[in-house]
């Protein structure tokens, strides 16, 4: 026991993470796998026995609130499966994008979420060094800035350069192996120990979860077995079918409508209502796909044409709304609360034609939807009951017919479903939207939504360009963006409209967050399209990513904010460059 090596890997999403696991114990690494939960691996290096666990990555712009509740537990059960506790952590971190404060927050976040305890056994491991020039890691670390200064200085200044490609002789595995006796050796053998009361609430939680998980699926099952048996003495229908998605931004609205259709479409920004037709096992279908709402801001706060758009897409009399959720992200009684307020309109009788589309599935590994909705807990609990208990997964974003065929099986019994509960009813007129005041009442709301689609709008054209300019010959930009900061003469908004200035920034600040994890995730998807062998020569300012952020936030510094402090999945899935920015 002496001479084993006990070691957790941790990291975001994209970072290198499990190629330095493999690489590290010199085992075969499927590249195109997801890590989506704790994998344990075993090796021998000089002799010494060493146990490695990998953990699924964070997105590193989604803050600890933001992470799947099934994520939070897997890094929490990674310092149990290599008992009785890790020798050390090692924190992986790729050098391909400036490292942001929100960057640091992140990390930070998610480490001390493991436990307060961790910093004094954990290395941090350098990736994607090709990136780096003729820079050495030491100078790379030296100019990075004041972030990536104070997440070194909480590991004790203990850090190591490690890639892949680069390391031909083993000279990077070498030196990741000595740092790792080292502070073995610094610490007595020391290993971390988790709150033992801690993790056995994880156990009862994570069985709590598999039972409710069973329960529904079994429920789901036999409520589908009735209405098939209901389906099938009636005469089968083969009149056209009318599909209308609804859903936040970055939701993946648009490829789900591709994948259904079994057709590339347009993957512009959806400002308007688009209707695309196709012919699905010798059925009509019409998707139409709608502009999309804010995911953390109110109702009140979409542009007045997101809001009439939603309301035209129901002219057509769909026979199915599909909201679209992705799993990749939490789900929390906040986007309840603005999915609520912006199905309101829709009057309540929406919700009888209403099924969840989850995105992303292939994050969920092999866990089954049933334990995402169970384990994230009352808000995606009480929003998969309102539409009837109705929802599908979408486990990949290419065109996979049986999924699409499942789905259109599970529509086909919710319009058997809202037939036999409406049987004796007339449509009813769409209801009018009565119960909030009209957004002029508040104070420069319409300012607010003016800057908030002006800068989304902008940051598209960006990165269409910054898209067009990616090549195999790349290097990473590191200056300033041009700042115009906005006036508002001083005036503020009314707090009436959010329940504390706080919120708001907060709000904005995590809306533009989900924007930059899904622009970074296409700059290095493209990337990843290239010769891997090629020079680097260009690449996308992060800094300039965020310069929507930068202008939103300078609106936000109009206004006191005392106390404040400090999907994206789909493009590993695609074959597309281009993704859904609806």
């Amino acid at each position: 026991m002496a001479d084993e090596l006990r070691v957790v890997l941790l990291g975001g999403h994209q970072s290198g993470k499990s190629n330095v696991a493999h690489s590290f114990l010199n085992v075969k690494c499927e590249s195109d796998q997801i890590t989506t939960q704790c994998v344990k691996m075993e090796g021998n290096i000089h002799g010494r026995k060493i146990i490695l666990v990998d953990t699924p990555g964070w997105w590193k712009c989604y803050k600890l609130c933001d992470t799947p509740e099934r994520l939070k537990a897997e890094l929490l059960r990674s310092t149990s499966i290599c008992p009785p506790g890790p020798h050390v952590f090692l924190l992986v971190i790729e050098v391909d994008f400036a490292f942001s404060g929100m960057h640091e927050k992140v990390a930070e976040g998610h480490m001390q979420f493991i436990g307060k305890d961790t910093w004094d056994q954990t290395i941090i491991v350098f990736t994607k060094l090709n990136n780096l020039g003729d820079k050495t890691i030491e100078q790379y670390v030296e100019h990075e800035g004041e972030n990536l200064n104070k997440l070194t200085q909480k590991c004790g200044n203990r850090y190591v350069g490690f890639d892949t490609d680069l390391d031909r002789d083993g000279s990077q595995a070498k030196e990741l192996f000595g740092q790792i006796e080292k502070l073995v050796a610094e610490n007595n053998g020391r290993f971390f120990k988790a709150d033992a009361k801690r993790l056995m609430d994880l156990e009862i939680k994570i069985k709590n979860v598999e039972e409710r998980a069973t329960a529904r699926a079994h429920q789901v099952l036999e409520k589908r077995r009735k209405l098939e048996e209901i389906k099938s003495a009636a005469e089968h229908d083969v009149t056209p079918l009318n599909i209308v998605l609804l859903g936040w931004v970055l939701s993946g609205k648009t490829l789900a409508c591709s994948v259904i259709l079994g057709a590339d479409i347009s993957f512009d920004k959806t400002v308007k209502c688009v209707r695309t037709c196709g012919e699905v096992n010798g059925r009509q279908i019409t998707v139409v796909d709608t502009p999309s709402f804010w995911k953390f801001l109110p109702y009140q706060l979409n542009a007045d044409s997101v809001n009439t758009e939603i309301l035209k897409a129901m002219d057509s009399s769909p026979h199915a709304i599909l909201l679209v959720i992705p799993v990749d992200t939490s789900f929390l009684k906040e986007q309840m609360e603005v999915i609520l307020e912006n199905m309101r309109p829709l009057g309540e009788k929406v919700w009888r034609q209403t099924m969840v589309l989850f995105t992303c599935g292939g994050k969920l590994g092999n866990k089954p939807i049933e334990y995402h909705i169970e384990s994230e807990g009352n808000a995606l609990v009480g929003l998969v009951e309102m539409c009837g208990n109705r929802y599908h997964v979408f486990e990949s974003m290419r065109d996979d017919r049986t999924q699409v065929n499942t789905l259109l099986e599970k529509i086909e019994e919710m319009i058997m479903e809202c037939a036999l509960q409406s049987s004796d009813e007339h449509q009813a007129e769409k209801k009018k939207y009565q119960e909030r005041e009209t957004l002029s009442e508040w104070l420069r709301v319409e300012d607010v939504k003016k800057l908030l689609n002006e800068e989304w709008e902008r940051t598209d054209a960006m990165m269409k360009e910054m898209l067009k300019t990616v090549s195999s010959q790349r290097f990473v930009r590191r200056g300033r963006s041009l700042d115009i900061p906005l006036n508002f003469s001083g005036e503020v908004i009314n707090t009436g409209l959010f329940i504390n200035k706080h919120q708001l920034k907060d709000a904005l600040e995590r809306e533009w967050n989900r924007r930059e994890a899904v622009d970074r995730a296409r700059i290095q998807y493209k990337l990843k399209c290239l010769d891997a062998n090629a020079e680097m020569s260009s690449c996308a300012d992060e800094e300039e990513i965020q310069m929507s952020l930068a202008k939103v936030n300078d609106w936000c510094k109009m206004v006191p904010l005392s106390d404040y402090g400090g999907s994206v999945s789909s493009y590993e899935e695609h074959d597309k460059t281009e993704q859904d920015r609806d």
